[in-house]
């Protein structure tokens, strides 16, 4: 009898070690990723970021971390950045002042003039009056032609001529309007509506760098007018494939014409100066004189 409780003890174990072996494991659960915070305001998903200046820079100052910041705004300005990381060591080269949007004009050398104009041009500034200029329509970008009037008084006669200075340039800027960029668009034009109209004094021309003599010259020996040229002629589109204005100089017709020329006047030619008579010319030898009479003997 203790034998037979024996094998059915060692059964009952060797039936539950076997039960607890073939169980199979219970499946690990995979714990769910934790989604990822996203910003909720559909404003500031909206808007672009911009940066702004933290305080008042002097010019030639570094920029660091600590003058910049990042702000949100519907519309970000032509030229403003996006990342203030990208300018970190950089130089502004104008002074500016806290809170203004960063550009890139103030991180480039020179005026907006200097950025306006190629190598191989100078801008040169004449004296202009609603007159000289188109009526006061010129406008920066326009291309004009300069030409020249002049009157010269010499003596009774008086020399009135006009000449073709310079073809085809480029106006840079007009009285107190700007053109910035290649691409002659205006940077601080208003409208228009509701303040009067400055008469231009000064506008400012892109000119060949051959040729500023040429216009130096010319201001000073008469009056210019600028002859605003069409746009059909393309003359932006043309410029920018090559040098158009040296061309255009060299084969532009500068030739004066004069005020009997336009007339279909004969010069007038001068009288001959009235020429005294011819003296006697006297004979060679001594005039000898005795008593009353006179002899001329030869030596």
């Amino acid at each position: 009898m203790a034998f037979a409780g024996l094998l059915l003890l060692g059964a009952v174990v060797v039936g539950y070690l076997g039960l607890s072996i073939g169980r199979p494991e219970a499946p690990v659960v995979a714990s769910e990723p934790v989604p990822t915070v996203l910003p909720t305001d559909p404003d500031k998903l909206q808007r672009t970021p911009v940066v702004v200046v933290t305080r008042d820079l002097p010019a030639l100052a570094l920029l660091g971390k600590d003058d910049l910041r990042l702000e949100y705004l519907q519309t970000a300005p032509a030229g403003s950045y996006t990342q203030v990381e990208a300018l970190l060591g950089q130089r502004v080269w104008v002074p500016v002042a806290a809170g203004n949007i960063l550009s890139g004009a103030v991180l480039e050398p020179g005026g907006p003039l200097a950025r306006t104009i190629r190598a191989d041009e100078r801008a040169m500034a004449i004296a202009v009056d609603d007159v000289v200029g188109g009526g006061g329509f010129v406008l920066p970008g326009d291309y004009v032609d300069v030409v020249l009037y002049v009157a010269d008084q010499q003596g009774i006669q008086r020399d009135v001529r006009a000449q073709l200075v310079l073809p085809g340039v480029r106006v840079l800027t007009y009285g107190e309007q700007i053109a910035v960029a290649g691409d002659g668009q205006l940077r601080n034009a208003d409208d228009g509506q509701g303040k009067e109209r400055k008469v231009a004094r000064t506008a400012v021309l892109a000119v060949p760098a051959n040729a500023t003599a040429r216009l130096m010259l010319a201001s000073q020996a008469g009056s210019l007018r600028l002859a605003v040229r069409s746009k059909d002629e393309k003359l932006y589109e043309k410029e920018q494939q090559g040098s158009y204005q040296h061309t255009a100089l060299s084969a532009a017709n500068t030739e004066s014409i004069t005020l009997e020329q336009l007339l279909g006047r004969r010069q007038p030619v001068a009288a001959a100066a009235p020429r005294s008579p011819a003296r006697p010319r006297a004979a060679a030898g001594v005039t000898v004189y005795r008593g009353g009479t006179v002899a001329h003997e030869a030596p």
